[in-house]
């Protein structure tokens, strides 16, 4: 999901997407409250995105509120936030997860768990690291208008640092636990993983979480994804989208 823009097409695309967000105020106004339905049609856009024009007629969008990684605020959240408030249905957001562990100046910054911040992956540091990049994330989200109040994704892919062997991948987990948990209890709504099957395996060990809604990468056609679109999938929760991309462009199906 996460790619790098040349620095001159980014300056040049903030400028074409900060005439689009205007132009798209007064629509904004209309976005509807609810969730897409199964088999609507949408994109996803973060700061990969700066750079392009933003999707035309999808009926839904999802935002990403960070930069690729945790506590790095996306540079086009505000206008990619009012483009996805001009959709029919109500934004989502995503979060970039990681777990650097003592590499990040967030680490061991402090949190609801007891922190060893010398052992190198301390699952106690992981949760809380998972807690603020949550946090983080949700204020950014406040930044530019929102509530919060919608439905969340956390990114967790292998483009990001992420712990090895048995206690790195359960330091991970603890990682992603943390930020589910705090985004559920400050917003009392749905938390789902973006992930695909390879990723999963290799920063979980595959782990089972039959309560976490998936919305899967990975397809290259809205066919393969509407057959990623299972009762159970790479968690083994409910798959809620199902995501393509064609081009530089991402589409997501609603399961």
């Amino acid at each position: 999901m996460w790619r790098l823009p040349t620095r001159a097409a980014r300056l040049a695309g903030i400028l074409a997407l900060s005439a689009l967000a205007s132009a798209g105020a007064s629509a904004s106004a209309l976005a509807s409250q609810a969730l897409p339905p199964t088999g609507a049609v949408g994109n996803d856009v973060g700061s990969q995105s700066c750079a392009t024009r933003l999707p035309p007629g999808g009926s839904f969008g999802v935002v990403g509120v960070t930069a690729g990684r945790p506590f790095h605020p996306s540079a086009c959240l505000s206008v990619e936030y009012s483009w996805a408030q001009s959709r029919i249905y109500r934004p989502q957001f995503y979060v970039n997860l990681a777990n650097p562990g003592r590499h990040s100046a967030h680490w061991g910054a402090g949190g609801p768990r007891v922190c060893h911040r010398t052992v190198k992956n301390d699952a106690g540091c992981a949760y809380d690291y998972g807690v603020g990049s949550a946090a983080a994330a949700l204020s950014y989200a406040k930044a530019v208008g929102s509530n919060g109040h919608s439905r969340w994704w956390l990114d967790v892919e292998t483009d990001n640092t992420w712990g090895t062997g048995r206690a790195g991948i359960a330091a991970n987990l603890a990682d992603i636990q943390g930020a589910l948990h705090y985004l559920r209890s400050h917003l009392h709504t749905t938390v789902g993983v973006y992930t695909e099957t390879r990723w999963w395996s290799q920063i979980t060990g595959g782990a089972r979480m039959i309560r976490v809604p998936v919305w899967g990468g990975g397809a290259d056609s809205r066919h393969h994804a509407r057959q990623n679109c299972r009762r159970r999938s790479i968690t083994g929760g409910p798959a809620l989208l199902a995501q393509w991309i064609v081009g530089t462009v991402d589409h997501d199906l609603a399961c």
